[in-house]
């Protein structure tokens, strides 16, 4: 029987139309796009038709659009960009950022904190909502940057990024947002949002690994240039040296167009499969919500417990099924969610924490299947400790 997978906040399956993409590329754009000659600028003009799309998709100007590995990279550059750790005397600056925010824009604020600098990590309501009134109370006369991610990766919580945009616009402090897990359900518009920069990668919404956008506000940059993390050859406008993975941003593009197709569509069918599986699983063995379903969350995932059960154990049981203890960077770590933490759940409970994320692919039968599996175990479990 083949695995369901359920664990899309994680990463995404490619979409076919992603790998035809970047069978082409591989064929017909190998040649540098830096390069001047025939072959260079063919690769050039499919990289500037993925920008085009990347924009378009998010309201930006092509020229506001940085190609980078992903989004931990585009999260230190956008940070470390604005607050180069390197400090000299009177130079420290202060960064606002809030408790739930994924580890490459926590641990990059630890990394500015470590250099001398100030950083407020603001705590969240027990929906792991940030309050945009203490991000206002935050702000300082040095406050540098502020950093609001635009959903979260383990309770789905949709921050507030447009109200902190429109305070810190009037506060003339950046913002940056972190849109990762959010630009594959939400409709997002740079414009709108007031954001100065945001990142995501194209794993999440079905592209391919290793390639992920940085939006640069003209705003921002005609002020104080980003100061970049990679030199050389000056590539991307001076923010990223190095040669472009053409293959990988094609394919990006192509992931683009997909989603910018049907993306309101496919959020009511996931929503609709995400409330198929709790019914189901309501039916079969107790549980606890710790994220949202309602508007305020992403459509296609949760997050639950099962009371007195570990959630390792209960996933080392579960056959044929992929879905995950929280966050895919955290897990390597063995350390339990900052997240589930910061929104006040107590050990037990986040011990036993399941994240569930439907994807384009899942069917009901999946979402069925999928509860049933879990619950059979679950069951097992708790009878195993009464």
């Amino acid at each position: 029987m083949s695995t369901i997978y359920l664990d899309h906040q994680a990463t995404t399956p490619a979409d076919p139309a992603v790998v035809e993409a970047m069978q082409f590329a591989a064929v017909h754009c190998y040649a540098n796009p830096s390069s001047p000659h025939a072959a260079g600028i063919r690769a050039f003009r499919e990289v500037e038709r993925a920008r085009g799309a990347v924009a378009r998709l998010i309201g930006a100007g092509r020229s506001e659009i940085c190609f980078t590995s992903g989004a931990t990279e585009g999260n230190n550059l956008a940070i470390k960009g604005v607050v180069p750790p390197a400090l000299g005397p009177g130079t420290a600056r202060h960064v606002v950022t809030t408790a739930v925010e994924h580890k490459s824009v926590l641990d990059t604020c630890r990394s500015l904190r470590e250099a001398g600098h100030e950083v407020t990590v603001l705590p969240v309501d027990g929906a792991g909502r940030v309050d945009p009134e203490q991000v206002a109370a935050a702000l300082r006369p040095d406050t540098a940057l502020v950093s609001v991610m635009l959903a979260n990766n383990e309770v789905s919580t949709i921050q507030p990024v447009a109200e902190i945009g429109a305070l810190t616009r009037t506060a003339g402090v950046p913002l940056h947002c972190d849109a990762t897990q959010g630009v594959g359900s939400l409709p997002v518009d740079v414009r709108a949002l007031g954001v100065d920069l945001l990142t995501f990668s194209g794993h999440k919404i079905y592209g391919p690994k290793g390639v992920g956008v940085l939006y640069v506000s003209h705003r921002l940059s005609d002020r104080a240039p980003l100061v970049p993390l990679l030199h050389g050859g000056g590539q991307e406008r001076g923010l990223r040296a190095g040669t472009l993975n053409t293959a990988a941003v094609i394919g990006l593009g192509a992931a683009v167009g997909v989603l910018a197709a049907g993306r309101e569509e496919e959020a009511v069918r996931l929503a609709g499969l995400r409330a198929l599986f709790l019914s189901e699983l309501a039916g079969l063995v107790p549980y606890e919500l710790n994220s949202g379903t309602g508007p305020g969350f992403l459509p296609h995932a949760v997050n639950l417990s099962f009371p007195g059960v570990d959630a390792q154990q209960l996933l080392l049981e579960v056959a044929d099924l992929a879905v995950s203890t929280g966050s895919a960077c955290n897990s390597s770590a063995q350390e339990p969610s900052h997240v589930l933490a910061a929104i006040g759940l107590p050990p037990e409970r986040i011990r036993g924490s399941v994240r569930i994320s439907f994807g384009r692919f899942t069917t009901e039968a999946d979402a069925v299947r999928a509860a049933h599996a879990l619950a059979a175990v679950a069951v097992r479990r708790q009878a195993h400790t009464a």
